[in-house]
């Protein structure tokens, strides 16, 4: 039986009707991924999740602290210096060559009550004095945008690594 063009055509139609669903059914069960691919692959999502979460609680924990320092460099800021002892004071005034200033006398006015004041202070919630501020922190040097740095950058030369085999990962079944 010898088949005009016309009759391959219709073959290779009829044909394709048939074949084209049963090569779509095994291609698409073939394409999944397997058991094991899905289970690594809920692993990492599971991973980064928890990498996502502790890094969240990480930058409010950081949060905290630098409000917490913001508000120790506020305190530290309002305090006032120790007094300078009267005999350091008289030999720098001598030093520079000027009479020291007469000590004014500090009176307190008769209207304060000092009782009511001394309540006020015993009723303030106890401080611990264990707590003990660092003397310095970190320092911010900022140079000027418009000032050239004249030093060149040292050249750093290292041996380079080869790059890693990655034939091997040819053979993994994700």
């Amino acid at each position: 039986m010898v088949l005009s063009p016309r009759g391959w055509v219709a073959v290779g139609a009829w044909l394709s009707l048939i074949l084209v669903p049963v090569f779509h059914y095994y291609w698409k069960r073939w394409d999944r991924p397997s058991k094991a691919a899905q289970e690594e692959m809920a692993r990492r999502k599971h991973e980064l999740e928890v990498k996502r979460a502790f890094e969240l609680e990480d930058m409010k924990l950081r949060a905290e602290e630098a409000a917490q320092a913001k508000m120790e460099l506020a305190q530290r800021k309002r305090t006032a210096p120790p007094p300078v002892d009267s005999e350091v004071l008289q030999d720098a005034w001598s030093q520079l060559g000027v009479q020291p200033m007469e000590e004014k006398e500090v009176t307190e006015p008769d209207e304060v009550d000092i009782p009511k004041i001394k309540e006020m202070l015993e009723t303030l919630p106890e401080v611990e004095e264990d707590f003990v501020t660092p003397d310095s922190g970190p320092v911010l040097v900022e140079l000027p945008k418009n000032t050239p740095i004249d030093e060149k950058p040292e050249q750093i030369e290292d041996e380079v690594e080869p790059a890693p085999d990655l034939d091997s990962w040819d053979e993994t079944n994700w």
